[in-house]
């Protein structure tokens, strides 16, 4: 057998082990493939005294499989190869070698001076003084200049120990080309899956494993061969639904979101609390609101709440069963034992002096990835209680124009009571007069993900 490495080089590569690429063991190995874009044959031309002439890379139409005795086996047209590069006549001694892409490529491209790559169908010329531009003639280019790149890349520095090298990528803004050197010095690559998979958790006229062992994989997936015998993981397989950390009524001055960047998928639950330091006027109750959050969400777990919806427990608030949120005029003081004392926990606060406003800020404390940008859409909703004739009267709260109406919320047009904004994150709103109930809604969103949350708590507030 003829060897082209040196003996100690031999030694260390050849193991003298012959693989059957049909053992699950070296399915990461697979068989030479003519259909393979990046498998090649590369040969080698030498005259009949074995004097090296020259390297082709073999056209794909001069070999192919063939089958003989049921076992296919490769066949090349040696003399189609010699013919194709000038060697009409003469006795020659061909060496192939089956090669394989991983990184990099023989081929050339061309390429702008930002490395760009450039079209050669668009056409180009060459310069008297060897320079490339684009354009089939100087006449119709635009000055750009192309060079000639090979798809390879440079070693940088060796090992003391000869057994490591560092290689550096060209600076070619070729897809394929920054994709292999990636998956060069990975040992794990991603595979996004076209169709969902599916674990068999239950015996099947299949006979599959009943231990979620096994997984369905459509057909319709463009699995490498080279992934055979591999470990599929599968992110979060058994995961129904994040619930996201909630505030603790201990913590007290809560002001800060929860960072949900790491989750996967993504969390995004909305919720607010009424900062400490922004009104003089506290009575009591919860300023972070968990009792009404945890049963309008169900403990967190519900995070799409709006006005709209209906009344987990309509009696807690003195209504009948097709109730909404938005028809909230009051909460019970007493309600299953005292287990359901929503009026305990609402935030209330006495009715300042004179004319003055009760002031508050409402702050998020959502959850949601704190990298990117959120819409936050506020809206302030309610009644104020007024006795009339020896009755009450429950009439809808209003925005403020001058001398009239509830509700100012800072910053905001006279008589609105709604604020939106990119990462609007609190809002200061001055309640006028008495007795008023006070619900408070909030929405976050980022539409270019789909990605939203809503919280809609009704009597939250109540200013004596």
């Amino acid at each position: 057998m003829e060897k082209r490495l040196n003996q100690k080089d031999f030694d260390i590569l050849f193991s003298g082990k012959r693989i059957n690429n049909n053992d699950v063991d070296y399915k990461y190995i697979p068989p030479f493939d003519v259909n393979n874009d990046d498998d090649y044959i590369e040969a080698l031309i030498h005259d009949s005294e074995q004097n090296f002439l020259e390297s082709v890379i073999v056209d794909r139409e001069d070999y192919r499989y063939i089958d003989i005795e049921g076992v296919p086996e490769l066949k090349i047209d040696s003399g189609t190869i010699l013919r194709k590069s000038g060697y009409d006549r003469g006795r020659y001694v061909v060496k192939y070698n089956f090669l394989r892409k991983v990184a990099g490529s023989y081929e050339t491209i061309l390429v702008d001076e930002e490395g760009d790559t450039y079209d050669p169908s668009l056409g180009y010329h060459v310069m008297p003084d060897g320079t490339i531009m684009d354009g089939e003639s100087h006449e119709n280019t635009t000055g750009k200049i192309l060079q000639i790149k090979e798809l390879k890349y440079f070693i940088q520095e060796i090992s003391p120990s000869r057994n490591e090298i560092r290689i550096v990528p060209q600076k070619l803004k070729d897809k394929k080309y920054i994709n292999s050197f990636i998956n060069l010095q990975s040992k794990n690559n991603d595979y996004t899956f076209r169709d969902t998979i599916r674990l068999f958790d239950k015996p099947t006229d299949t006979n599959l494993a009943v231990s979620s062992t096994t997984a369905y994989i459509s057909q319709n997936e463009l699995l490498r061969p080279n992934m055979e015998g591999g470990i599929l993981y599968i992110n979060n397989a058994f995961i129904e639904r994040v619930i996201p950390p909630k505030p603790s009524p201990s913590e007290g001055n809560l002001t800060e979101e929860v960072d949900t960047s790491d989750s996967n998928p993504p969390v995004v639950s909305a919720r607010f609390v009424i900062l400490e330091e922004t009104t003089n006027y506290f009575e009591g109750g919860e300023k972070d609101f968990d009792f009404l959050y945890n049963h309008f969400s169900r403990n967190g777990t519900n995070f799409n709440i709006t006005k709209q919806s209906g009344l987990p427990k309509p009696k807690n608030f003195g209504l009948g069963g097709n109730a909404t949120i938005e028809d909230v005029t009051g909460a019970s003081a007493d309600t299953n034992d005292g287990k359901d004392d929503v009026l305990r926990t609402v935030a209330k606060f006495t009715r300042p002096q004179g004319n003055l406003p009760t002031i508050l800020t409402l702050s998020s404390v959502s959850s949601r990835p704190q990298n990117v940008s959120f819409e936050y859409e506020w809206n302030i909703f309610g009644y104020d209680r007024n006795e009339s004739g020896g009755d009450y009267v429950y009439d809808p709260i209003s925005g403020r124009i001058g001398d009239q109406g509830n509700i100012v919320i800072n910053g905001e047009t006279a008589g609105s009571l709604t604020a939106k904004g990119t990462d609007k994150k609190q809002i200061t709103i001055q309640i006028f007069g008495g007795d008023v109930r006070l619900g408070v809604a909030l929405k976050i969103s980022r539409p270019a993900e789909n990605l939203n949350s809503s919280i809609a708590l009704p009597h939250a507030i109540f200013v004596r």
